[in-house]
């Protein structure tokens, strides 16, 4: 899950209307508000104060929060600020009293009494709530130069392939171009002569990451001057020959630091939240079997 897209878009488009709607989060009693005049308010809309926590929390959804893996320093929170300086505070605060309207014009009909809403409205409130459990998780772990460093020494070095490729429309072109390779001939030369061949060959230099799943796979256990033929997702037939391989130098450390900090964060995280399922006592209800129509 993306936590920080999360965040922000539920920030911006939920968290308003769960505050200025308590009747939409009935089932979850956490989530109430202090009293409206016990905050200090930025307007009165119908005689209901809008406290300043609201206007904030719309300035901050617009602003954007610090992604939770990253290390955040002096620079990157200036930053910040100033972009949540530089807000139109009066027109987010219009905005506000517009959500704040309709929001008591929803109260007036109702709207807040549907079952959906309040599903609806538990969902985001639950969600927010996970989003914030993550952020509290991922400040509780310290990862170390060490950490990192020993993650680095088992980082492979990465294999780039000089692959050429040629395009054929039918398994007939294809097994005769193989064979023609076999006996010495040119992936190129095969393509100029037309063996059915979609495009001419282009040999490359390339990474495994940058070839589809299956080529990828296929290319890693052949031998220089190997060649293959696969039939491509969408159609049609291709071959494939491998030249040459080399291996890259691995990149320095302080290149591949922010990334690997990432990743053993990520582990950690998975590992907390797998240690939460292990310890619920989690029960799921069979499903119904739908009634079948008594007309059949």
């Amino acid at each position: 899950m993306d936590f920080h897209r999360t965040s922000a878009s539920l920030g911006r488009h939920c968290l308003v209307l769960l505050l200025a709607l308590p009747g939409a989060y009935a089932a979850t009693p956490a989530a109430a508000p202090a009293p409206a005049s016990a905050q200090e308010t930025v307007a009165q809309v119908g005689g209901q104060p809008v406290p300043k926590a609201l206007l904030d929390a719309l300035m901050d959804a617009n602003a954007g929060r610090p992604n939770p893996f990253d290390e955040e320093n002096a620079q990157d929170r200036q930053e910040r600020a100033a972009v949540r300086a530089a807000l139109d505070r009066q027109a987010l605060l219009g905005e506000l009293v517009t959500i704040e309207l309709m929001a008591q014009e929803a109260l007036r009909l109702g709207l807040h009494k549907s079952p959906e809403l309040v599903a609806e409205a538990e969902l985001a409130y639950k969600t927010l709530l996970q989003r914030d459990l993550v952020r509290h998780m991922l400040s509780t772990m310290a990862v170390t130069n060490e950490d990192i460093a020993q993650r680095y020494q088992g980082v492979p070095a990465e294999r780039q392939f000089r692959i050429a490729k040629v395009d054929v429309a039918t398994p007939a072109a294809a097994h005769a171009a193989l064979a023609a390779l076999r006996q010495g001939k040119r992936l190129a030369q095969l393509a100029k002569r037309g063996s059915g061949a979609a495009r001419p060959a282009s040999p490359a230099w390339v990474m495994a990451s940058q070839m589809d799943t299956g080529l990828a796979q296929q290319v890693a256990g052949m031998a220089p001057g190997q060649a293959i033929e696969r039939e491509l997702p969408q159609g049609g037939w291709q071959v494939v020959q491998l030249s040459a391989t080399r291996q890259l130098p691995k990149p320095p450390l302080d290149e591949l630091r922010a990334g690997l900090r990432t990743q053993i964060m990520q582990e950690r995280l998975g590992q907390r939240i797998e240690a939460l399922k292990t310890r619920a006592d989690v029960r799921l209800s069979a499903e119904r079997a739908p009634q079948k129509d008594a007309a059949q």
